[in-house]
Parts: C-alpha cells; sequence; structure tokens
C-alpha cells in the first residue's frame, strides 16, 4: 500500500474512532509499527492529528459509545475489489423467490448491486443494504429492531425474539475472522445480533476476504460444523483454506485481477 493511502486510512480511523491504537493500525493496514509510527509523525507535523501515547487522536475527538470494530466508511476501502468479486460469487447463489437472511459489513453491503434485479424476500441488520434495496429493487426488505449503530451502520438489539418470526434459506454474512474454531466475532452485541440471524436461516454461508482467515477473536458466533460454504479470494494460504475442507465446508476461491476498479474475476469451487 502506498503511504499516501496509508495515511489517508489513518486518518480516515482516527476520524471515525477519535481514539485508535497502534497496533490497531497495524492491524488495519497490514503493515509495520515503523511503517505506521512513520506515517503518524508524518501527519503529526502536518497538524492532521495528535500524537497520543501508544497511538493517535483526532484534533476535534467525538467522545461517544461504539462497538468494537472497523467503521464500515472505513472498512469499504479494504481490499474493495476482494469484497466486490466475492459478494458477486455469494449473490450467484441466490435465485428469484428466495428468502435470504444478511448479515452487515461492508463485503455483504456489496452485495446490493448484485441483488438489484432479483425479487427477493431479505431479512438484514445491515441498514445502508436494506435502504439500497428499498431504493432500487422489488425485494421484500425486513430489519429486525433495535438501535442504529452509526459507524457500523448496523441495526442491533439486547433483546431477543425480533427475527423469530423469519425462515430463510441462506444466511449471508460477513465476519470479523474465522478459522478452524468457526466463524468470530468481537463485540458481544453483534456476536448476539449474528446468532440470532443465524436461527433464522438454513445454511449459513460466509463471506470473508482472505485477511479474515488470519484474525482471532475469543466470541465464536458459530462452529465450522454449521458452515455450509465459504467464500474468500486467492490470497488465502493453502493452509488456512485446509481446514476449512477437512471441516466439510465446501470452498468458493475468487481469483480477482486488475485493480480496485475493476477487471476480471473468476470462481473456482473447491469441494
Amino acid at each position: 500500500m502506498l503511504e499516501r493511502e496509508r495515511q489517508r486510512l489513518i486518518l480516515k480511523a482516527v476520524e471515525e474512532q477519535s481514539v485508535i491504537a497502534v497496533g490497531d493500525l497495524c492491524d488495519l493496514l497490514g503493515a509495520s509499527e515503523a511503517t505506521v509510527r512513520r506515517d503518524i509523525v508524518a501527519l503529526a507535523e502536518r497538524g492532521e492529528l495528535r500524537r497520543v501515547r501508544g497511538g493517535v487522536e483526532a484534533l476535534q475527538p467525538r467522545f461517544r459509545p461504539h462497538l468494537v470494530g472497523t467503521p464500515l466508511a472505513l472498512s469499504r476501502d479494504i481490499q474493495a475489489a476482494e469484497k466486490r468479486a466475492i459478494a458477486r460469487a455469494a449473490a450467484s447463489l441466490v435465485g428469484d423467490g428466495d428468502s435470504i437472511v444478511v448479515g452487515a459489513g461492508s463485503t455483504t453491503f456489496c452485495l446490493a448491486e448484485f441483488l438489484e434485479h432479483k425479487e427477493l424476500d431479505i431479512l438484514t441488520s445491515s441498514f445502508p443494504l436494506a435502504a439500497h434495496l428499498v431504493s432500487h429493487s422489488r425485494s421484500r426488505v425486513t430489519l429486525p429492531g433495535g438501535t442504529i449503530y452509526r459507524e457500523q451502520s448496523v441495526v442491533l438489539s439486547p433483546f431477543t425474539g425480533e427475527t423469530s418470526h423469519f425462515a430463510g434459506r441462506l444466511f449471508l454474512t460477513s465476519c470479523f475472522g474465522i478459522n478452524h474454531r468457526g466463524m468470530m466475532e468481537n463485540d458481544p452485541l453483534i456476536v448476539q445480533s449474528q446468532s440470532r440471524l443465524l436461527d433464522s436461516a438454513d445454511e449459513l454461508v460466509v463471506l470473508a476476504d482472505s485477511r479474515k482467515l488470519r484474525q482471532r477473536s475469543s466470541m465464536l458466533v458459530a462452529p465450522l460444523g454449521r458452515i455450509s460454504r465459504v467464500i474468500t479470494d486467492s490470497a488465502a494460504a493453502a493452509e488456512d483454506l485446509d481446514a476449512l475442507r477437512q471441516a466439510g465446508v465446501e470452498v468458493s476461491v475468487v481469483a480477482v485481477a486488475g485493480s480496485a476498479g475493476g477487471g476480471d474475476r473468476s470462481i473456482e469451487d473447491v469441494a
């Protein structure tokens, strides 16, 4: 990633979260600590952010509660081409008349353009996906009750029962991470929401770019035995894919060619 792009993403992360640790920036950018610290020094010298112990702070912090995780406005810019190709592969599993459940996230938001021309019954916790499909499709869209968390653009509630009426064939969702233990998230409210949405679907399809196969959390949403398919990109490590296959999970590997703005994409399904 070029220096200018790294610094743009650092500023965007600080704007969204007010305060962010150096380690979190390293994970977000896939860069070394030394590289991130050089970028922070350059941005601070230009007066674009403030250095604090262990991280950085926005010049005008927004002190408000937020979920653990990367804001949608920022995560949409990370591996955008991979996410779009993964979403297109996931949309090909959906046919007219299907009832589906869609989780919130930057990868699942990419489903919007590929579901526009289908007539579906959709339950989703993604506020922007729902808004887009209401305006650009003939699908019936249902949102669960709850609070809209602006940074992640997700509708969440600590209460049960909002989704028990819905019966979907597929649950298409992204995640914080996935490994030999299963699909993970890193915020308790998101774990609760994902678990309830999962109860409303027959099959779980996880949309996870290759970074997600290396991310870990202590909060498990679903074991591998509950996952029917994982769709990822060709940068995924062979050992990570083998762990999924050995658990009986179908793996779809999406090859992305060209820049983030386009390029040919192909899909290889691996049993």
